[in-house]
């Protein structure tokens, strides 16, 4: 007897999907047989990523998509529903930071960070949320677990991360009854192009690995795999949870 996870037939958007962390759950998702949406600020990115997914066999579509700008969400959506028809399931993975003392935050960048990080999830999540419900599918939510124990030189992001727990527990108490599960995955620092310049501020991958139980750094794999797990009928009485996936650095 083997489990698998089957989402063929099933349609996924993924904001920031064509690098890093995103970037690997597109194509884990796409894997596992879900049709995925690679909603990207860099088009270029997005159709990258969309190639190589059906170069393996699999389906994907590149959409630009600008979480600091509404009218590029609306349109980013509508694009995926005119080409592929539905929407099952939404993960918010875009995010933008600035590594840097608080108090060296302009009040540009901090209304970059809440609007891209914070607001610009909500508002997408606003947009797809109909989608969703109407499928029956599911949303997630990647924070961090900064978010939940705090982080150095990181406190704006943090902060805007922290809020998207509250928001999405709270979307899970509200559609739960319609079939709707939201939840949460939390990881820990994770080996991406846009963590380069955090890791090498602490001291390298090696050094800050010390600081987490399992003995390493994250990779972008391990938060797709996670998220995997909670579109997929294996999590089907999971909602409104913070799955904290960081190798033990935060244990709550």
């Amino acid at each position: 007897m083997s489990i698998a996870i089957d989402l063929s037939g099933q349609v996924a958007v993924v904001t920031g999907g064509g690098s890093g962390i995103g970037e690997a759950i597109s194509r884990t998702l796409a894997q596992a047989g879900a049709t995925v949406a690679i909603a990207d600020i860099s088009l270029d990115n997005g159709q990258r990523v969309a190639k190589e997914i059906e170069n393996s066999g699999g389906k994907a579509l590149a959409v630009t998509l600008d979480l600091a700008d509404r009218d590029s969400i609306r349109a980013g959506i509508a694009t995926v529903r005119g080409e592929l028809g539905r929407i099952d399931h939404l993960v918010n993975n875009a995010a933008t930071w600035a590594i840097k003392s608080f108090a060296d935050h302009t009040p540009e960048e901090v209304d970059r960070i809440v609007g891209i990080t914070f607001t610009g999830t909500v508002s997408v999540t606003q947009e797809v949320l109909p989608d969703v419900i109407d499928s029956g599918g599911s949303v997630v939510v990647i924070s961090s677990d900064g978010a939940r124990a705090g982080e150095a030189y990181m406190s704006v992001y943090a902060g805007a991360k922290s809020g998207l727990i509250g928001f999405a527990k709270s979307v899970a108490k509200e559609v739960g009854r319609k079939g709707v599960r939201v939840n949460v995955v939390a990881p820990g620092t994770t080996a991406t192009p846009g963590s380069s310049a955090f890791i090498d501020q602490v001291g390298g991958a090696d050094k800050l690995a010390k600081s987490y139980p399992l003995g390493r750094i994250g990779e972008p794999q391990d938060i797709a795999n996670a998220v995997l797990f909670l579109v997929s009928p294996l999590s089907s009485w999971i909602t409104g949870q913070v799955l904290s996936v960081s190798g033990g650095f935060s244990m709550h």
